[in-house]
């Protein structure tokens, strides 16, 4: 997992103030920062709307146009996996680039082949795993989303029914449709995570092998060369 280094004199400033996740929601207030002796900001609490405060590491935690910005579990951890994904790709293509030179032998090649497709193994169990985590935040925002819909036609409803007045209609009716927005947003990125999950596979580097033909390689062109009689 990648290391945030926030420092206090970073964050500190916003002690007190709201603080949104990444489609523009306040989670609650930032009410206090846990710090080690080099100053580096270990974790935050926020205090919800709710009245309880809650503790999150400072992973979690990006400063984006110069506010804090919380981030989902989930996608911390698909930014984790491709990263971690990226870097062994990058690392077997080298050495794949090592044993063509000839810097290393193919000894110390299969060795480090063989870690990196074990390190590849594992990131893609955890990928799957994930998978499976955003099947289910799929399914609760696809509810979510029918709810508001579901919402927006009852509050029609009583419009016309002149069972509330325009002026709450268009109240809730921007609030409901504010929700939707972000709620269909929200589902785009799980979608585009989902896909860039899905890329996190398993890369067959061609093997080098020698250039040699086989036995039976018959040639594009043959040249037959008659000896001029003399």
């Amino acid at each position: 997992m990648l290391r945030m280094t926030i420092t206090v004199e970073e964050i500190g400033k916003y002690l007190g103030q709201s603080i949104q996740d990444m489609m523009g929601r306040p989670t609650g207030k930032l009410v206090g920062l846990t710090a080690d002796v080099r100053d580096e900001v270990q974790s935050i609490q926020i205090a919800r709307t709710e009245g309880d405060v809650t503790e999150h590491p400072i992973t979690s935690v990006r400063i984006i146009d110069g506010h804090p910005v919380l981030l989902q579990a989930w996608r911390i951890e698909a930014e984790d996996l491709k990263r971690e994904h990226d870097i062994i790709k990058r690392r077997r293509q080298a050495i794949d680039l090592l044993l063509k030179d000839g810097d290393i032998d193919q000894s110390e090649y299969n060795q480090l082949r063989s870690g990196y497709e074990d390190i590849q193994k594992d990131i893609i169990t955890k990928r799957d795993s994930l998978v499976e985590t955003l099947k289910n935040v799929e399914v609760k925002l696809e509810q979510q989303i029918r709810d508001l819909q579901t919402a927006l036609t009852n509050n029609k409803m009583l419009y016309t029914a002149a069972e509330i007045d325009a002026s709450t209609y268009q109240t809730v009716t921007e609030s409901v449709r504010a929700g939707l927005e972000i709620s269909r947003k929200e589902r785009k990125d799980l979608d585009n995570t989902c896909e860039s999950l899905h890329d996190i596979d398993s890369l067959e580097i061609p093997k080098t092998t020698n250039q040699s033909s086989a036995p039976n390689d018959i040639p594009d062109v043959v040249v037959i060369k008659m000896r001029e009689s003399t």
